[in-house]
């Protein structure tokens, strides 16, 4: 396993020797990688996902929720996860702006708990214009 750290080698062992002390317990963690194949849906079906949406109108943890059955986050263990599904969603996106003559305008919302995310909404048949995109909560623009 590898790993960056801006401290020496001794300065790591002195600091798993105190957290040891401490009680902390330290264990290595080992074992098969999984594959991402068999947990992020397909594109067709994330096409088809999308489709189903009036406007087409999704956001990644609205996805995440459907097919995972929770949220996913960036970092920690869901990120290789968070990184896959985001990139097959923009392919998924460009297929149907390709498809369907439009495309996708990504607006900034913030959710129940403070955190801002963005809402894809299709636009038919006007070419994408280079606007900053407003913020945006449930009740309107903020």
């Amino acid at each position: 396993m590898e790993f960056e750290s801006e401290g020496s080698i001794d300065e790591i062992k002195e600091l798993i020797a105190k957290l040891a002390a401490e009680g902390y317990r330290t264990e290595k963690i080992s074992g098969e990688r999984e594959s991402l194949r068999e947990f992020i849906p397909d594109q067709e079906t994330l096409v088809r996902f999308i489709l189903s949406k009036p406007n087409f109108e999704h956001n990644l943890f609205e996805v995440a929720e459907h097919f995972f059955g929770r949220r996913i986050t960036s970092s920690g263990l869901d990120a290789r996860r968070y990184n896959a599904l985001y990139r097959r969603l923009e392919r998924a996106r460009k297929k149907i702006e390709r498809d369907y003559g439009g495309h996708f305008e990504a607006v900034w919302a913030r959710g129940r708990g403070g955190e801002l995310y963005k809402v894809f909404r299709f636009i038919r048949g006007r070419p994408p214009q280079n606007l900053e995109t407003p913020l945006v909560n449930g009740d309107g623009i903020l």
